[in-house]
């Protein structure tokens, strides 16, 4: 597997950006004050289509006066070739009616102060390409121009019209030669080791796969560089290693994606002409009717696993915004977690759903059902006290195989395109009688006021702050509000960043062992978690959305039940989540580190609902 993988690292990334830019200029200020100095860096790997990549940037002023700053512009042609993902600091983009994208600054740069910042993009096509951009200061504009080649987005033999459109052969009521293994190869202190497992649907003769997009897809914590194919040969064998695969179309808010096998196991590329591979008809899952008989196909286990059946009816159907009454199909059957992704037929052996959960089979040798991979607790241990990637569980909802369709005719017109999460753009608006607000005006309103060596709590010009001076640290401040349903609203901002930071609010807080969290992070992820004693227990993992893209100000919302645990921002629903365990207690605001401290963040404007 070495050899191969060392193999894959030369054909695996076939999307090549070459990037020249000006590496640094002195810019005289408004009024021949303090001249800024603009350095700006590319990167200098081999980049794959789908994947994101960074521009960094450094604003100096080597001189005695100030420099100031107003905007960063990236001009319209940029956008043709790539799409803004974030940046660190967190700063929001501004789509202009030209097509500019625009990042408002209004910044002073004092004497010898430095500025840095690091722009997430994600390419999305192909062809020789000039983007620029520009630092704007007063009325001098400084011009960075990006040269790029981007090559090799799609494997040679697959041109957009190419994928064909031919009858799907005749496989039976259960075709599991159409269903494939799937594993996730993360990029871990340097090497490709395979992370996670989940399975998958051919879906045309030139190996378009069915899929979900958390199988496929990097997550906060691991990168994914690879991913390895393995065909079902036959049902009482273990699927063979056959190809690496890339991702054509992936939507994190549907979970769903689709990928295409580039390369055999030897780096080669593939002539699409001559796969041939088996595959499934596409079903109406419209039709399905309660009491309906369904088929569910897939790789449960990891390595030396044979492919699972679990016979099943419809049994329900579940709504979720934005995408209708048949969000979710709900099924009796009780299919194991590797079995996400992988195939729902009906009995004339169409697919009508793919398996949705998540979390997939981990290729843990020791812990079977869930292992950590971060201190979530922040104890400074990884122990059986983390949070951990769910492998375990069951599944009992398929997304609709309609809900897929637009995906799959993009990709086989040969369109590329990869959605991180965006939220689910529900309004929310918290609704109640107020019982407590605070505009933290007076030093007294019963919040903490401490300093030490971890951090520092205090009332600060019209706000009440958070510092977490400590790497891997938490810090909260709590009121006692033991509401059986509790809402709460509270602007926020960050006023020190380290780019990963996290913040939000607690709530149920029995001790200091035993709470709920509901939070948001610099780089743009939202999560809902809570702690019993010794256990960091996820509700919602940490979930991108566009929504958290810059430094705020942010209105931030929650309400926190038993019924009902939400987060919301700017009157825009984040996610919600059912918890019978919860417990009312105290409500506070929280804010914690990873491996950098220095993290600071302010709080206003809080108000307490109750229904």
């Amino acid at each position: 597997m070495k050899i191969m993988i060392v193999k894959l690292k030369q054909h695996f990334f076939s999307l090549l950006i070459v990037l020249l830019m000006a590496a640094s200029c002195i810019v005289p200020s408004p009024g021949g004050g303090g001249k800024l100095q603009v350095s700006a860096k590319s990167p200098d790997t081999v980049i794959q289509q789908g994947q994101v990549f960074d521009l960094e940037l450094e604003l100096s002023n080597p001189d005695v006066v100030n420099a100031t700053v107003q905007e960063i512009r990236f001009e319209s042609n940029f956008f043709e070739w790539a799409s803004y993902e974030g940046s660190i600091p967190p700063l929001s983009m501004e789509q202009q009616a030209n097509g500019d994208g625009v990042i408002k600054l209004d910044m002073t740069i004092a004497p010898t102060g430095l500025e840095d910042f690091v722009f997430r993009f994600r390419a999305n096509k192909s062809g020789d390409v000039l983007g620029n951009w520009q630092v704007i200061s007063g009325s001098t504009i400084t011009t960075i121009e990006t040269k790029l080649k981007i090559l090799g987005t799609t494997p040679t033999g697959w041109e957009p019209g190419l994928s064909p459109e031919e009858p799907a052969p005749d496989l039976g009521a259960i075709p599991y030669q159409a269903v494939v293994q799937i594993t996730a190869f993360v990029d871990f202190n340097g090497e490709y080791m395979p992370r996670w497992t989940g399975s998958g649907t051919i879906i045309s003769s030139d190996g378009l796969i069915l899929t979900n997009d958390h199988v496929v897809s990097s997550t906060r914590y691991d990168e994914v560089v690879a991913l390895l194919v393995s065909l079902t040969v036959a049902q009482d064998q273990p699927p063979v290693e056959s190809y690496y695969a890339y991702v054509v179309q992936a939507d994190a808010q549907l979970d769903l994606a689709i990928i295409k096998p580039a390369w055999d196991m030897q780096g080669n590329p593939l002539d699409y002409s001559q796969l041939k591979l088996p595959f499934v008809p596409l079903g109406d899952s419209d039709t399905l009717d309660l009491g309906e008989s369904i088929v569910i196909l897939g790789y449960p286990v990891i390595g030396g696993g044979t492919i699972t059946l679990t016979r099943g009816e419809v049994s329900g159907f579940t709504a979720e915004e934005p995408f209708g009454n048949r969000a979710f199909i709900k099924t009796s059957g009780t299919i194991s977690g590797g079995n996400s992704g992988g195939l729902a037929v009906d009995s004339l052996g169409q697919i009508v759903g793919i398996p949705t959960q998540l979390g997939s089979g981990d290729l843990s040798l020791d812990i079977v059902d869930c292992r950590p991979v971060r201190d979530t607790n922040r104890d400074g241990y990884i122990d059986e006290n983390d949070d951990c990637v769910p492998t375990g569980g069951f599944i009992n909802a398929l997304r609709p195989i309609n809900l897929a369709l637009e995906m799959i005719e993009a990709a086989k017109r040969g369109e590329v395109a990869v959605s991180g999460g965006e939220g689910q753009n529900v309004a929310y608006y918290g609704v109640g009688e107020v019982v407590f607000e605070d505009d933290f005006s007076d030093a007294d309103s019963g919040w903490l006021k401490t300093s030490d060596e971890d951090g520092k709590r205090a009332y600060e010009n019209g706000e009440y702050t958070i510092e977490v001076i400590s790497p891997m640290y938490w810090y909260w401040s709590d009121q006692y509000f033991p509401y059986d349903t509790l809402m709460a609203e509270a602007d926020v901002r960050v006023l020190n960043s380290v780019g990963d930071a996290d913040y939000g609010f607690i709530c149920g807080l029995q001790d200091d062992q035993n709470f709920t969290a509901l939070e948001i992070s610099e780089d743009g992820y939202f999560t809902i978690w809570k702690q019993v004693g010794d256990d960091y227990i996820t509700l919602i993992d940490w979930t991108y959305s566009e929504q958290l893209v810059g430094p705020g100000p942010y209105r931030l919302g929650v309400q926190c039940s038993r019924e009902k645990l939400l987060l919301a921002v700017d009157g825009i629903l984040l996610g919600e989540v059912q918890d019978p365990d919860y417990l009312p207690g105290s409500f506070g605001l929280i804010a914690g580190t990873f491996e950098t401290g220095g993290f600071k963040v302010a709080f206003d404007n809080l108000i307490i609902m109750i229904p």
